[in-house]
């Protein structure tokens, strides 16, 4: 916060967005709502794909709704649907390192930097 002649200007970050606002006497100007967007550079989106393409394809397919015939035979998960899309980054990484049901368990395989980057390209496929 700044102030200067009676004016003080206040910048204050809320649930995701910037507030800036002018502040004249008793009078309030709002001046700027910014939301703010975690960016995720290109290379870090891609790192997982190479991963995803030899661990997980065979089973929930390139696009990853699971239409192949042992993901099919299997029960593979959409990870392209709501239901996936809903789950928290911290679930699906333990899916991913420990297992589940009939899905093995690549924590031995995968480091964490490896499972958070197929996290961060699993993502992607999400329906629009």
């Amino acid at each position: 916060m700044s102030a200067t002649k009676g004016k003080s200007v206040h910048v204050r970050r809320k649930s995701g967005r910037i507030l800036l606002w002018l502040r004249k006497g008793g009078l309030v100007s709002v001046l700027l709502t910014a939301t703010l967007v975690p960016v995720q550079a290109k290379e870090t989106r891609d790192a997982g794909k190479p991963i995803f393409e030899e661990n997980c394809t065979p089973c929930h397919g390139d696009d990853g709704t699971g239409k192949t015939p042992p993901g099919m035979a299997l029960g593979a998960h959409d990870l392209t649907s709501a239901e996936v899309s809903k789950k928290p980054d911290s679930e699906l990484a333990q899916t991913i390192s420990q297992g589940r049901n009939k899905m093995p368990a690549f924590g031995d395989k995968l480091d964490e930097k490896q499972i958070r980057e197929l996290l961060i390209y699993v993502r992607t496929l999400r329906k629009r």
